[in-house]
């Protein structure tokens, strides 16, 4: 399922239009004012099917004994996303939106330290710079792209060196607009291109930091190019509706599948930080599961959950997180993160000295990394 989050309130009304077909949950008596039975199918709906209560730390019944009193048949439509989003903030899981179609979107944003440290589109643009300058100063050639573009932005950029390769790629859809499975599809094709670039490397860096999301099948099909073999990646279990706060359906087991005519032979380091979301920090979960990957950076940011999309009696769309994620060993790193083999951080002084430590520690790592290329030619 998709579950970018989105750059723009449009796309994001064009989506969730979609997916807000899920049952909401009423209270006993409906005979109440229309703002008091939007504010109760909101928190009905969420102690029917949220998964994270628990660890989040959230008291949702004290919530209600706390907000519901402000809920009168005079409150005005701002006042209630006034009380929805003074109310969903402590969440921090940004899955949790409240949409004012239109108009207007609250999302229960997790703080990230990476943001903080490049909050605008400036910083940000210096901060790519500052990666590419390493690359080139590494002896990797111009950055190419491929792909459709979003925001600007094509799908892939990558660069080769005579020893390494490079691979960026800042969301996980090829079009916002496709079936999963399609995109997967036209993903494939892409992909079917851009490996024979990497041919003769020998260790491929996969750099997803600022990685927006998108849809698990995309990181999917990319996690497939790398092995020969079936790999067990995740399990996924969702709430029972209306069932205890752990009461959750039979696990779903998702399988990286081998992609492609031969899996890239050589090792892969996969650069991470904070603003690794949702199906970033999936596909992060999911390379983590290949022996050939080390993860350098910072751990993702821990919101893995498809969105349970529902709309309320006002029309308003609101999703939450229905469905908890384990990796192969039945970890959940919800609100923590797809964690790292190394911890790496950027700051800002990077765009001062110009250069990345966190490619300049992977491209350490890789010089006392045998790869499998060089460990088949030394049995020769």
């Amino acid at each position: 399922m998709n579950k970018a989050l989105f750059l723009a309130v449009v796309p994001w009304f064009c989506l969730l239009t979609v997916q807000a077909q899920n049952p909401v949950s009423y209270p006993k008596d409906t005979l109440v004012s229309a703002p008091e039975l939007n504010f109760e199918v909101l928190w009905y709906t969420f102690e029917d099917n949220y998964a994270f209560f628990k660890l989040r730390h959230i008291d949702w019944h004290q919530a209600y004994r706390q907000y519901r009193p402000r809920i009168k048949s005079t409150t005005t439509p701002d006042s209630l996303y006034a009380v929805f989003s003074a109310m969903l903030t402590p969440f921090q899981d940004n899955h949790i939106n409240v949409i004012v179609p239109g108009e207007k979107q609250f999302k229960s944003v997790k703080p990230s330290r990476f943001a903080q440290e490049f909050p605008t589109d400036n910083l940000r643009a210096q901060f790519w710079a500052m990666v590419d300058q390493t690359l080139a100063r590494n002896g990797f050639g111009p950055l190419q792209a491929l792909g459709p573009a979003f925001h600007g932005q094509p799908l892939f950029r990558y660069a080769v060196s005579p020893r390494l390769a490079y691979l960026r790629f800042n969301r996980c859809f090829v079009d916002q607009d496709a079936d999963n499975k399609v995109d997967a599809v036209a993903l494939g094709q892409l992909l079917d291109t851009l490996f024979p670039q990497f041919a003769k490397s020998q260790a491929l860096l996969i750099d997803v930091r600022d990685n927006i999301g998108g849809n698990d099948e995309f990181g999917f099909e990319i996690a497939g190019r790398f092995t020969s073999q079936k790999v067990t990646a995740l399990y996924k279990q969702t709430r029972k509706r209306g069932g205890g706060y752990d009461e959750l359906e039979a696990p779903e087991t998702w399988v990286i599948e081998p992609r492609g005519k031969t899996p890239y032979p050589g090792q892969v380091v996969l650069l991470t930080n904070d603003k690794t979301v949702s199906a970033g920090d999936v596909f992060a979960l999911i390379m983590r599961q290949l022996p050939c990957t080390q993860l350098i950076g910072e751990n993702t940011r821990g919101i893995y959950s498809d969105m349970y999309g529902f709309t309320l009696p006002n029309k308003w769309l609101i999703s939450l997180s229905n469905q908890r994620y384990y990796d192969a060993k039945r970890v959940c790193y919800e609100g923590t993160g797809t964690p790292v083999d190394v911890l790496v951080k950027n700051t800002r002084q990077d765009l001062v000295s110009g250069v990345d430590p966190v490619v300049t520690r992977a491209l350490a790592a890789l010089q006392k990394r045998p790869s499998p290329r060089t460990l088949h030619a030394a049995k020769q």
